[in-house]
């Protein structure tokens, strides 16, 4: 044992000067959709071009070692190491959102030390968004970082948030079922023809969901998006977005056939697409799987088309009821997600004090071996000349009783923060 506590400190004096200017703690002050309005969060919203200015006026207040600004639709929070004190970040943030501080306090959330790392490991996986599991988040807390000041706290933050994101996602299915009506119908055509990369979309009307619902399936390489649609010129310019084209409302039928998935949502009052046309469609088609989503209310597809073989009809209640049943299914990986958060905090935690306890370690290992030095000088003087196997012994003996003598004081300074402080008193090291 003796020699493992040796072999130690000699790992600890090379990492005693960087330790001293370490971190004493970490601070995390920011509001999200949670805790305040749209209103509000704009106001304190970064741009990515004031990224660089933002972060460099951070770094100015007092205490301040590195900082780093997350702001997102959703969320806007300062993360700093150092001895920053709340109330000044604070100030700040009213300057910065060109409030007052009573306008903006009630939104904000401050987060010390072991909460502020608990709060970023759950931001980045996903368990703090609006939609549990989104997946952007993870990729806008890296880009955050990668515009921060970094000093060795935050960057050893950054490397393990990303880190506790990535286990999340491997280990979990947190992200792994559609929440939402658009991808929910994306999910359901993956199941009906497995890749989607060649298949032909028809988009009927401009709508906002139908407009999303063709974005999920253009990401899925799909291969021509074709929008119909009362107003031509939205027509146009709708399937220019997609690399597409447009179809005259009045002949969208011809498409019918030709186009794989139906995307519906007009705001006719009546139904736009009848079984009779699905009928054709489908002959014409070689009754090859012709998939129809309806997002329109009232409904612009006849119900009746879901009864006629090789049609598969969803309409916006079907799709929501997918979707909410996703998201309990995500409600159930988040549980999960929640417990190797946790773990990780602890762990990433014990690290932190490990290496704030590393200067007083390497004093008071420095104190007693001047101790020992000092004490056995005197004896040896007072034995007189010796065998040098006599004096090896001695040496040895003094060696490894002052490191029988450290080890539990050793042990107990790694777990707690506020035993440094006694130990600093009673072996009179500086304060």
């Amino acid at each position: 044992m003796t020699e493992a506590i040796a072999l130690d400190y000699g790992s600890f004096t090379g990492a005693a000067e960087s330790a001293e200017r370490r971190t004493a703690s970490l601070l995390l002050i920011g509001l999200n959709h949670h805790t305040a309005p749209v209103a509000v969060r704009e106001r304190l919203s970064v741009a990515d071009a004031k990224q660089a200015e933002v972060t460099e006026s951070l770094m100015r207040l007092p205490g301040v070692e590195g900082a780093c600004v997350l702001s997102t639709c959703n969320r806007v929070e300062v993360i700093l190491s150092g001895a920053a004190e709340a109330d000044h970040v604070v100030a700040w943030l009213a300057r910065h959102a060109r409030c007052t501080r009573d306008d903006l306090e009630p939104h904000l959330y401050i987060r010390h030390r072991g909460e502020a790392i608990s709060h970023l490991f759950r931001v980045a996986a996903g368990l703090d968004s609006m939609v549990i599991g989104e997946p952007q988040i993870a990729g806008q807390v890296k880009k955050a970082f990668g515009a921060a000041a970094l000093d060795r706290t935050l960057q050893q933050l950054f490397d393990r948030t990303m880190h506790v994101a990535k286990k999340v996602r491997s280990e979990t299915a947190i992200g792994a079922h559609a929440v939402s009506v658009p991808y929910a119908a994306v999910e359901l055509a993956k199941k009906i023809f497995g890749d989607l990369a060649g298949l032909r979309v028809l988009l009927l009307g401009a709508g906002e969901a139908g407009e999303l619902t063709a974005e999920h399936l253009a990401a899925q390489r799909v291969r021509q998006i074709f929008v119909a649609n009362k107003t031509w010129q939205r027509a146009v310019e709708l399937s220019q977005r997609f690399g597409g084209s447009a179809v005259p409302f009045s002949a969208f039928e011809e498409q019918l056939a030709e186009c794989d998935i139906v995307i519906a949502s007009t705001a006719a009052p009546h139904f736009v697409i009848d079984a009779a046309q699905a009928r054709r469609a489908l002959h014409a088609r070689g009754r090859r799987a012709l998939f129809l989503v309806d997002l329109a209310v009232p409904r612009n597809i006849d119900p009746a088309i879901a009864g006629i073989e090789g049609a598969y009809l969803y309409d916006v209640d079907d799709l929501q009821q997918v979707a909410n049943g996703n998201m309990e299914r995500r409600r159930c990986a988040a549980a999960r997600a929640e417990q190797i958060v946790a773990a990780e905090v602890r762990s990433f935690g014990e690290r932190l004090a490990i290496e704030d306890a590393v200067p007083t370690i390497v004093e008071l290992r420095s104190r007693f071996d001047e101790i020992r030095a000092a004490e056995l000088e005197k004896c040896l003087r007072r034995m007189g000349p010796i065998a040098l196997e006599q004096r090896e012994a001695i040496e040895q003996f003094a060696m490894q009783l002052t490191n029988k003598i450290l080890h539990q004081p050793i042990v107990e300074l790694r777990r707690s923060e506020s035993l440094r402080g006694v130990i600093r008193r009673i072996f009179g090291l500086r304060p």
